[in-house]
């Protein structure tokens, strides 16, 4: 196999992931309302690896509509540590608050975990998030920005830019936000624009020309295999869907 037909595998790969993507945000939406939808997947998202489905059960017992009520950045990340069950501080959350929803401390895992990634920091850092969306909701912040970035012709550069000011908000590290817009907020937002032709053409433009994120094992452990394999390639991923494409072949070899 060529280079330039590993990639054309690679690129078919990846926008299988997408699809798979765009699959599972279609059935979140038959379930949960915009808002809802959007906020449970960004909330899954801050889990990693170890703690997934520890913060998908805090967005259950602590939904948006809830959070929208709090409208403090404080009382947001304190109702959300106090629910997860990570504080005991109850002092200004509200009176109709139901202190009963908690989740035992121990449902959390830190061995393995890096301190930057304990589910206290992560609360912590997506409150500076949810606090700047309360007013319009979650779902209208998002789209207002990708409305505001909207351009009709995309290439390599414009697609970095576009995507840091779509997903300018405080307090959440640069390749943490632009995984967060290609793992859940392009996906999400192709199912909602599925009947606006531009719409859709801008994100998938978006998708197929934007650099690939920072390697993590998985991309690492395929560079390795195809260097091995083929030594005068020098293999080096380009972009976002040959990034997706690597997973999604990784994925379907341990299946």
């Amino acid at each position: 196999m060529s280079e330039n037909e590993l990639r054309d595998v690679l690129n078919y790969l990846g926008m299988q992931r997408l699809r798979e993507k765009m699959q599972r945000m279609q059935n979140l939406l038959k379930i949960a309302n915009r808002d809802e939808a959007l906020y449970r997947e960004i909330m899954l998202s801050l889990g990693y690896k170890n703690n997934k489905s520890q913060f998908l059960e805090l967005a259950l017992l602590l939904p948006y509509n809830q959070i929208q009520e709090l409208k403090d950045k404080e009382i947001i990340e304190q109702a959300l540590l106090f629910r997860a069950g990570l504080s005991e501080n109850k002092n200004n959350l509200p009176k109709h608050f139901d202190l009963s929803l908690r989740m035992p401390k121990n449902r959390w895992v830190f061995k393995g975990t890096r301190p930057t990634n304990f589910p206290q920091k992560r609360i912590s850092d997506i409150s500076f998030l949810l606090t700047e969306s309360i007013d319009s909701g979650i779902f209208s912040f998002f789209n207002n920005k990708i409305e505001e970035n909207f351009v009709e012709n995309v290439d390599a550069s414009i697609s970095t830019k576009i995507v840091k000011k779509i997903m300018f908000f405080k307090n959440v590290g640069i390749t943490r936000k632009k995984e967060m817009f290609f793992n859940i907020i392009l996906p999400y937002f192709l199912v909602i624009y599925e009947n606006d032709a531009k719409r859709k053409t801008f994100l998938y433009d978006i998708f197929l020309f934007h650099s690939s994120l920072n390697e993590n094992s998985t991309i690492k452990k395929f560079k390795r295999k195809i260097n091995e394999k083929f030594p005068e390639t020098d293999f080096e991923t380009k972009t976002i869907r040959e990034y997706f494409g690597i997973l999604k072949y990784m994925q379907n070899k341990v299946n």
